[in-house]
């Protein structure tokens, strides 16, 4: 150490070049992790669906998961929400409608879809929405595609015909397809037009506190289904395994999550936090394997592939083309 220490006193700059090693090591293993994460807890959030379909109807399913939510978000982002309000004046129809979209309709009717298709294919179809998103924008907001995003929307658009088949050409000649399927797809729509109407949000809202005005207008979306529901067929009761598995939806798959991708965003990029994004139907159908007991098929298999492959494709290609540019 002396020896050291004698050698580097002449360049006091040195020990200083060698200490962030370390931390950037752990910043960017601490990003995975978190992405990690957020992913297996969303992963679940499929089984859950699937798991609780005969239990609760996919109305209650969503009113008590973004409840527990909307509760367990307010005490961190209370004060900054009530002091962003003003920031929304003039925009308010563009935030209820994202808030019906992103939370009263889109995990409504991933529940509703976890009646009549499983797990696997939910999250598999779940994976499509960066695709639909990169369509929607080119086919509404005028945004071109790339080449590559062109051939990974064909490869995912396969993928996802394979899935809602089963695999099966009678059954897509037939359009007769499962309508757990045809509600997932519904909801990776709305989930696509959400995600690109958050541009709306102003840059001075603070993110966590935008979250939770759009989950507390979310809720009061879904009061008046509830209510309806009530009257008509009466509510479900609610014993401690499905208070488990709400709370575990509500708290996890919708606020731990949400800030565990922030901080993976923030730490390694989008790009990388994507790579890791793209797993959930690997996580997903272990556990549905290990917790409900279900299957994967070949056309899941193939299908999965071509989903997933079709945007890494996209997300990769446009980042190697970016970096080819900038030589």
């Amino acid at each position: 150490l002396r020896a050291i220490s004698g050698a580097n006193a002449g360049h006091p700059e040195r020990p200083q070049n060698l200490e962030p090693a370390m931390p950037i090591f752990s910043h960017t293993v601490t990003g995975y992790l978190f992405a990690l994460l957020a992913t297996v807890v969303w992963s679940g959030n499929f089984v859950v669906a699937r798991g609780l379909a005969g239990a609760l109807s996919p109305v209650e399913l969503s009113f008590w998961r973004w409840s527990i939510a909307f509760l367990t978000i307010l005490p961190f982002a209370g004060r900054s929400l009530l002091r962003s309000l003003p920031l929304v004046r003039g925009t308010w129809g563009k935030v209820i409608l994202m808030a019906l979209l992103g939370i009263t309709c889109f995990n409504t009717f991933i529940y509703q879809a976890g009646h009549t298709t499983d797990a696997t294919n939910m999250s598999l179809l779940a994976t499509a929405s960066p695709i639909v998103m990169a369509a929607i924008a080119h086919l509404f907001l005028r945004e071109r595609l790339s080449r590559f995003q062109f051939f990974g929307l064909c490869g995912a658009l396969c993928g996802v015909i394979i899935l809602v088949s089963r695999g099966r050409l009678g059954t897509l000649l037939g359009l007769r397809f499962a309508q757990g399927d045809l509600w997932m797809l519904l909801s990776v729509f709305l989930f696509a037009v959400y995600s690109l109407m958050l541009r709306c949000r102003p840059k001075a809202f603070p993110q966590k506190a935008f979250l939770a005005l759009l989950i507390g207008i979310g809720v009061l979306g879904l009061i008046p289904p509830l209510l309806w529901q009530a009257a008509d067929t009466g509510l479900s009761p609610l014993d401690g395994s499905i208070l488990s598995a709400l709370i575990y939806i509500g708290v996890g798959a919708s606020v731990v999550s949400f800030l565990a991708w922030s901080l993976a965003i923030e730490r390694i990029g989008m790009v990388r936090a994507g790579i890791i994004y793209n797993s959930i139907p690997l996580f997903a159908s272990l556990e549905a394997t290990l917790f409900l007991g279900e299957s994967i098929t070949l056309p899941q298999m193939i299908g999965g592939v071509l989903i997933i492959g079709g945007i890494c494709y996209a997300s990769f290609g446009d980042l190697y083309a970016a970096r080819r540019l900038l030589k």
